[in-house]
């Protein structure tokens, strides 16, 4: 199914929103429900949070979240109490993942057409949120014209191109070690190019969902959105309380970082609340030598890492494994230390261990073993404390026959962490070792 297809279909649904109201008494507020079935397919399900402040008379703003692993109650925890502030509906599905549009398109639908049978939801309000390969299913739904904003974390825009125009409230969150904090960034300046309306903040973390006070920022720019397009009633009071807490948390250096930061806030709050000072400020600041010194810098860094990660993945692609274990061992020692070459050395590891990731997965929807086994060789090699590309060695290399080889990866994925024991159990590609005692006494010391 495309976009345009569920965007219609998605909109019928949304047309219906109210037809079976529940009962406020029936409805389970204040707590996270794990897995609700859709009453269509129960095999669709998602996880939702309902507000204590639910009322079944007052349509309510929603927010979709899409996860790559399908997990929806990591995201609807995160909102949870940014949802309960300002009173918004959270749904996560358990079936969108990454993977085929087709697959997450039934999987939205499913989930619309549920929460829309059931619940109260007002249609000019529903937003997206999506972390990595949901972020961009996120987008994609904003691009159909069906959401009014969108909560992109550590990705953005489909084939990670950012569209000439954008239809929807953009806001986006990163890592400062994520290995998409580059495309975050440069999103941002390509958003500002196009005078979009957005907010990129980037925080102390990795690839990961917003932490929740971020969510909670999140929502509370929405709501000031909805109050400038009038989707909600404007409360002056909120809003100078909003305005001071964002003023009074801008940083004061380093200079690039206090200059963003102070142009996002005149942007925010242009027209409700006095904002010349600051205006005044981000053009003094712009101007300044400091700012344009700091700018060089930061695109030389970016042209830095950018060199690095082309280099390391030519070197993966050839089978250089020398020349790979004497680049990652230059990076792990930056990873080490402290400021932005720490932060660059964790993103490229990071970024070129998921791209290899992605490069043994094709090689084995393709059944290509061999292929898959070299690549997998070069993902330990770079993101050596990660047990998940250790287990994967391990499965194709007991595919390949090489029994010594899976037993010793097997090992050390159990040695970084690995503790699923029934997934090793179920593993067919493990069957022939079943017998080995070296095997059961594993098994068995993971039970």
């Amino acid at each position: 199914m495309n976009a345009p297809r569920l965007f219609l279909i998605v909109l019928v649904a949304l047309g219906l929103a109210g037809v079976k109201p529940l009962a406020a008494a029936e409805v389970p507020k204040g707590r996270v429900l794990e897995k609700v079935a859709c009453v269509a397919d129960s095999n669709q399900t998602y996880a939702l949070y309902i507000p204590t402040t639910f009322d079944p008379a007052r349509p309510m703003p929603v927010l979709l979240c899409f996860d790559p692993g399908a997990r929806g109650k990591a995201p609807v925890e995160r909102f949870q109490a940014a949802a309960e502030k300002f009173g918004w509906l959270v749904a996560g599905s358990n079936n969108s993942r990454n993977g085929p549009w087709e697959a997450n398109a039934t999987a939205i639908q499913a989930m619309v057409k549920d929460l829309t049978a059931h619940l109260p939801i007002d249609s000019k309000r529903v937003y997206a949120a999506g972390l990595s390969g949901g972020a961009r299913v996120a987008c994609q739904l904003g691009m159909s014209g069906m959401l009014q904003g969108v909560i992109s974390c550590s990705a953005a825009f489909a084939g990670s191109e950012t569209p000439r125009k954008v239809p929807f409230l953009f806001f986006g969150t990163a890592g400062v070690t994520d290995f998409n904090y580059r495309e975050l960034t440069r999103v941002d300046r390509e958003l500002e190019e196009r005078r979009a309306v957005h907010r990129v903040v980037i925080f102390d973390g990795g690839h990961e969902w917003l932490p929740a006070p971020l969510a909670l920022e999140a929502l509370a720019w929405f709501e000031l959105q909805a109050m400038r397009a009038g989707t909600r009633p404007k409360d002056p009071t909120w809003t100078a309380e909003q305005f001071a807490a964002r003023r009074a948390a801008v940083p004061t250096e380093p200079v690039i970082e206090r200059l963003r930061a102070l142009h996002s806030l005149v942007a925010d709050f242009k027209g409700l609340s006095d904002t010349a000072a600051l205006e005044s400020e981000v053009a003094t600041l712009g101007a300044s030598r400091e700012f344009k010194d700091a700018l060089k810098a930061e695109r030389t860094l970016e042209r830095t890492e950018q060199a690095t990660i082309e280099d390391l993945l030519t070197a993966v692609n050839e089978g250089y494994v020398g020349s790979v274990r004497k680049r990652v061992t230059d990076l792990q020692a930056k990873a080490k230390g402290t400021g932005p070459e720490r932060a660059m050395a964790v993103r490229v590891l990071q970024g070129v261990g998921s791209t290899c990731g992605e490069m043994a997965r094709e090689a084995l929807r393709a059944n290509d073993y061999d292929a898959a086994a070299a690549v997998l060789e070069m993902v330990v090699l770079v993101r050596p404390e990660r047990p998940q590309g250790h287990f994967d060695l391990a499965r194709v290399r007991a595919q390949l026959g090489d029994r010594k080889a899976a037993m010793t990866a097997l090992q050390q994925a159990v040695a970084v962490g690995f503790k699923d024991a029934a997934r090793v159990k179920d593993e067919k590609a493990f069957d022939k070792l079943r017998n080995d005692p070296v095997f059961q006494a594993l098994v068995s010391g993971m039970k």
